[in-house]
């Protein structure tokens, strides 16, 4: 693509020259300070997903949580094991002292009063490569089966001081009403019945625009793809191909119904936009690249799936879920292609567009690479 834009726009020796070194110092200098945000931020910023399924059973409420041990352990304050026992027993030891900070941080009340609750079981259980700690609380509830059941959700407060951000799906079954409500930094209560299926599927959406719209790596794969596309045409089926791909593991993913670690996903992400980047450099868009970039969105699509797992089996309201997740990736996946994509036609009218082209490119693979040493290396 370097060569076909230089014959095109005919520019001289002298100004080649001169355009090559300020683009190589440009894409240096980015590539180096890309490399210490990427530093900084895989060193400071910590999310973390959960689930939760809740059911009633006339005056009792069981509720199974999932989270991540490691930051249960450390909000808790059950310190680490003992060299003689497993992460079980030290969740058996630590019993009282995980049961006090369970059972002030997820209350259920029915009606305005607040429900007994007792710790009656822990485990522990592996998902995508991370360590969860299962937790069985049980809530005997005063008053009517049928009456007005709140659940408030305070795990991984501010306070606690273990994570920067998290989401918790729950899958509820309580008075009467069926739904799914997602705690997250923002919203820690629902109240069964008043969480209506269209603000359900609104909330999804915002779930999965913030999830790509956050995801740097996953801007910066559309960006190379941006880089190496020659029109429209081009972006509309390497688009279509990426979501194709990401949307099939995305929902297999949230499912369950397939488990890849993320230590293993993670770095091949990475390693997708140095791909993508030392293509354009070399080549620009080839013929092969849809199927490349099927196969990469089907690591993107396991990336997503992160963010998002269930606790029930398949049903028309996990389905409404992953789709409204799915239609906000694509929504801020748009956003992205419609914002960048013509600014990058403008800026192709110009003589020195080949070489920021390649120096983006250069700089594009660089941070890739530096993500794909932290991860693996993580």
């Amino acid at each position: 693509m370097t060569e076909e834009l230089l014959a095109h726009q005919r520019i001289s020796p002298a100004t080649a020259t001169t355009w090559a070194r300020w683009g190589a110092t440009v894409a240096v200098l980015t590539a180096a300070l890309l490399a210490m945000l990427g530093s900084f931020a895989s060193a400071h910023v910590r999310s973390t997903e959960g689930t939760s399924q809740i059911r009633q059973d006339g005056s009792t409420v069981r509720y199974e949580l999932s989270v991540e041990y490691d930051l249960l352990a450390a909000a808790a304050g059950l310190g680490s094991p003992d060299a003689a026992e497993g992460l079980q027993r030290l969740l058996e030891r630590q019993h009282d002292r995980l049961a006090s900070y369970l059972t002030e941080r997820v209350t259920v009340s029915v009606d305005g009063v607040q429900c007994e609750a007792e710790l009656v079981g822990t485990g522990v259980e592996d998902r995508q490569g991370l360590r969860y700690a299962h937790s069985s609380l049980v809530y005997s509830c005063p008053g009517s089966p049928s009456g007005a059941f709140t659940v408030r959700y305070g795990v991984f407060s501010e306070t606690d001081a273990v994570v920067d951000d998290q989401i918790n799906v729950a899958d509820y079954q309580l008075g009467g009403s069926t739904g799914t409500f997602v705690f997250d930094t923002a919203h820690h209560e629902f109240e069964a019945g008043k969480t209506g299926f269209f603000s359900a599927v609104a909330r999804f959406a915002v779930m999965g625009g913030e999830h790509i719209l956050a995801g740097i790596d996953h801007i910066l794969f559309l960006v190379t793809l941006l880089l190496g596309a020659r029109d429209w045409r081009s972006v509309v089926r390497l688009a279509s191909a990426f979501t194709v791909a990401h949307s099939v593991t995305l929902g297999l993913g949230a499912l369950g119904w397939v488990a890849v670690p993320s230590a293993i996903v993670e770095p091949l992400i990475a390693l997708s936009i140095v791909y993508v980047a030392v293509e354009n450099i070399i080549g620009g868009e080839s013929r092969h690249r849809t199927f490349v970039v099927f196969g990469f969105g089907l690591l993107h699509g396991l990336g997503f799936a992160s963010a998002l797992s269930f606790t029930d089996g398949l049903s028309g309201r996990l389905l409404g879920a992953l789709l409204s997740f799915n239609v906000g990736i694509e929504l801020g996946q748009l956003l992205i292609v419609v914002v960048l994509f013509p600014v990058l036609l403008f800026i192709r009218r110009y003589q020195w567009s080949a070489y920021w082209h390649t120096a983006a490119a250069a700089v594009a693979g660089a941070f890739g690479l530096v993500w794909f040493f932290q991860r693996f290396l993580a």
